[in-house]
C-alpha cells in the first residue's frame, strides 16, 4: 500500500519540459517574471502576447500549446473569446485577474484564476497541476 509520499514528491519534481505555455498579458513586467519562472522549469514560452488579436492568432494557428496564462483583459479588451477557443481545443488555462473577478462569465466558473499580484512560482505549480501527467 502506498503512503502517497512518493506521489507528492513526483509532483513537486515535475517540470514543464517540452511543454509550450502561452502567456497572454499586457503587463510586460509581470509577463517577463512569469516567463522566467516557466523557463526555469523547462517550459517553452510563447511570449510576448499582449493583444487579443495576437492571442487569437496563436490559438487558432497550428502552434502546439500545452497550457496558457490568460489575462482577463488585454489592453482593455476582454479575452473570453480566446478562452472559448482554448477550452474548445482542450488546452488548460488559468485566468490572471487584476481586480474584478465578477466580470468573468459563469461558463468559466470551473477555470482556475489567480488575482494579481501573483507569486510566479505559485502560478507555475498551479499550471503543472492542470496538465495531464
Amino acid at each position: 500500500m502506498s503512503n502517497g509520499i512518493g506521489r507528492r514528491k513526483a509532483l513537486n519534481l515535475r517540470t514543464l519540459k517540452d511543454c509550450s505555455i502561452l502567456i497572454a498579458l499586457d503587463d510586460f513586467a509581470v509577463a517577463f517574471a512569469l516567463r522566467e519562472s516557466f523557463v526555469q522549469v523547462g517550459a517553452d514560452v510563447i511570449y510576448p502576447v499582449s493583444t487579443i488579436e495576437d492571442t487569437l492568432d496563436i490559438i487558432m494557428s497550428s502552434a502546439p500549446i500545452n497550457g496558457a496564462i490568460l489575462g482577463v483583459n488585454l489592453q482593455g479588451e476582454a479575452t473570453f473569446v480566446a478562452a472559448e477557443h482554448l477550452a474548445r481545443r482542450k488546452i488548460p488555462f488559468i485566468f490572471l485577474v487584476g481586480h474584478n473577478t465578477s466580470d468573468i462569465p459563469a461558463k468559466f466558473d470551473s477555470i482556475s484564476r489567480l488575482e494579481e499580484p501573483v507569486v510566479p512560482a505559485s502560478l507555475v505549480q498551479l499550471m503543472i497541476s492542470q496538465l495531464p501527467a
